[in-house]
C-alpha cells in the first residue's frame, strides 16, 4: 500500500500546506533560475521534521518542469564521496529531452559537520558556489554549519503547521479516501501531531487501516506527542547555539510557558555546561529571569516578559565560553516529579480549603477566607483539634462535610480517622432529623453527609 504521505504529496508550491511566506520566497527564487543563474545558487531549507521541506523541494522542481535528484548529504560526507556525486550531478545535464535543468536535493545537509566530516563539508561548499542547477539544501537546525556556509546560501525557514491548517488536510485525504469520520477525531490528530503534518497523516492511516469509519473510542491506541518532544528541541537548541536570535527563536516556537522552559533548563544546566564558569554566569542569568517572573506574577506587570525571556533564552545561551558538542542526556525536572507525587495530596489540600472557605451561594457559608489563609492558618489548628480531641474534630467535620480522606489529611492515624469518620456522620444525621422535627425546609444539598 502507498504510505498517504507520498500518494498526497504536493505536486505544485501552490499545494503545499502552511508556510505561505517560505513558499513565496522559493517560488521567486525558481524564477530567478529560469532567467539566469541567480546570485545564491543554493537554497537552504530549515525547520523541525514533517512541515514539508522535501515536499518544497519536490514541488518546486515540478513547477519549474526540471528533474529532481534526491541525496541523503549525511550519508556522503566525504571529500571524495561529495565531489563525485554532488559534482557530477551539478554540472551534467538531464534526463528530459530539450532540458538540462535538474533540481538537487540534498537531506540532512547539518549532520555534515565537526572535523571529521570537513572534507565533505568543504567538497560541499565549492558545489554550493559553482552548480549549474537549482540546489536545495535540507537541515533541521543549520546553525550547527559554519556561518561561511550558511552565507552562501539563500536561508528559508519552514515553522511548524498550525491546527487549522493540519486538520484542513486531513479532512480532505478523509474525503478522497471515502473515510467517514467525526471532526473532533481529526482534531485530536491533528493537535497530538504537534505541528507535524507527516505525522499527522501517518497516524489518520494507521487509525483508518481496513476501515472506512473512524470513531472518537478507534482512537484509544493513539500515541500522544505530549509537550515534552516540544521541549526537548527547546532545550537543544537553547544550550546548544551560540546565536542570541536562534534562542529567542526556540522560546517563540515551543508553545510552552515561560515558568515552563525556565525549570526545564535549571534542570538541565548542569548537564550541558561543564565549565564552571559558564555555569555560574548561566545560572545568574536564570536567576535575574525568575526575578522578573516574580514581579510578573505579584504586580501583573507584564510588560517585563521579554526582559525574562531574554535572560532565560539568549542570555544561558550566551553564558558559555564555547559550545559544548557533546551528548547529553536531558531530564525531566525533579520539581514536576514532586508535583505529580504529591498531586493527590495538593488535590485533597485544595478540597479542605475550598469547604472552609464557603460561598455565599450555598448552604455551606463558612468563614469566607481565601484558600491560602485556610490553609496557612487553619489547617495546623484542624489536625491538632483532629489529634487531640477526637470529639471536638467530629463536630468540625460534620459542620465542614468532611469525607474520610479528608479526615486522614490531618491524622495518621487510620483507626482515629474512621472513628472521627463515624462520629461525624451520627452528628450529621441527628442535626437533619432536628432540623425536620421544628418543620424547617431542609434543603437538598444539607442530606450531603461526609463522604463514606
Amino acid at each position: 500500500m502507498i504510505p498517504w504521505v507520498e500518494k498526497y504529496r504536493p505536486r505544485r508550491l501552490k499545494d503545499v500546506a502552511g508556510n505561505p511566506g517560505a513558499v513565496r520566497i522559493i517560488a521567486n527564487w525558481g524564477e530567478e533560475w529560469q532567467r539566469g543563474i541567480p546570485e545564491k545558487r543554493a537554497l537552504l531549507l530549515y525547520g523541525p521534521a514533517g512541515v514539508g521541506k522535501t515536499s518544497v523541494a519536490l514541488a518546486l522542481a515540478e513547477e519549474l518542469g526540471y528533474d529532481s535528484i534526491e541525496l541523503n548529504a549525511s550519508d556522503t560526507r566525504t571529500y571524495g564521496v561529495i565531489n563525485r556525486i554532488v559534482g557530477a550531478a551539478s554540472k551534467q545535464g538531464s534526463l528530459r529531452p530539450g532540458d538540462g535543468k535538474k533540481v538537487i536535493i540534498l537531506d540532512e545537509v547539518d549532520g555534515i559537520h565537526g572535523r571529521a566530516e570537513y572534507g565533505g563539508l568543504r567538497a560541499l561548499k565549492k558545489w554550493v558556489q559553482e552548480t549549474y542547477h537549482p540546489m536545495v539544501l535540507i537541515a533541521n537546525d543549520p546553525y550547527i554549519l559554519p556561518r561561511e556556509f550558511r552565507e552562501l546560501t539563500k536561508m528559508v525557514q519552514l515553522k511548524r503547521i498550525n491546527q487549522r491548517t493540519v486538520l484542513r488536510v486531513l479532512k480532505d485525504i478523509c474525503r478522497k479516501e471515502g473515510i467517514k469520520t467525526d471532526e473532533r477525531v481529526l482534531k485530536i490528530i491533528a493537535t497530538n501531531a504537534n505541528g507535524d503534518l507527516r505525522a499527522a497523516i501517518n497516524d489518520l492511516q494507521a487509525l483508518t487501516e481496513g476501515r472506512k469509519t473512524l470513531r472518537l473510542q478507534d482512537i484509544d491506541i493513539l500515541t500522544i506527542r505530549d509537550s515534552e518532544l516540544r521541549i526537548f528541541d527547546t532545550l537543544i537548541r537553547i544550550l546548544k547555539t551560540d546565536s542570541c536570535d536562534r534562542a529567542l527563536e526556540a522560546v517563540r516556537e515551543s508553545g510552552e510557558e515561560p515558568d515552563v522552559i525556565m525549570k526545564w533548563i535549571q534542570e538541565n544546566l548542569p548537564r550541558e555546561y561543564e565549565d564552571p564558569e559558564d555555569l555560574a554566569k548561566a545560572f545568574e542569568r536564570l536567576s535575574k529571569a525568575d526575578i522578573y517572573m516574580g514581579r510578573i506574577r505579584r504586580r501583573q506587570a507584564w510588560n517585563l516578559l521579554p526582559y525574562a525571556i531574554d535572560m532565560f533564552s539568549a542570555g544561558v545561551a550566551l553564558a558559555k565560553k564555547h559550545r559544548y558538542r557533546k551528548f547529553v542526556r536531558y531530564q525531566y525536572p525533579t520539581l514536576f516529579s514532586l508535583y505529580a507525587r504529591t498531586k493527590k495530596t495538593r488535590a485533597l489540600a485544595d478540597s479542605i480549603a475550598a469547604k472552609i472557605k464557603g460561598a455565599r451561594e450555598t448552604v455551606n457559608e463558612k468563614v469566607h477566607v481565601s484558600k491560602k489563609v485556610a490553609k496557612e492558618e487553619f489547617f495546623p489548628l484542624l489536625r491538632a483539634v483532629f489529634n487531640q480531641d477526637p470529639a471536638k474534630g467530629a463536630e468540625i467535620a460534620s459542620e465542614l462535610g468532611l469525607d474520610l480522606e479528608e479526615i486522614k489529611f490531618f491524622t495518621a492515624n487510620d483507626r482515629l480517622a474512621q472513628r472521627i469518620h463515624e462520629e461525624a456522620r451520627r452528628i450529621t444525621a441527628a442535626r437533619l432529623r432536628e432540623r425536620m422535627r421544628g418543620g424547617r425546609q431542609v434543603l437538598l444539598s444539607e442530606f450531603q453527609a461526609p463522604g463514606k
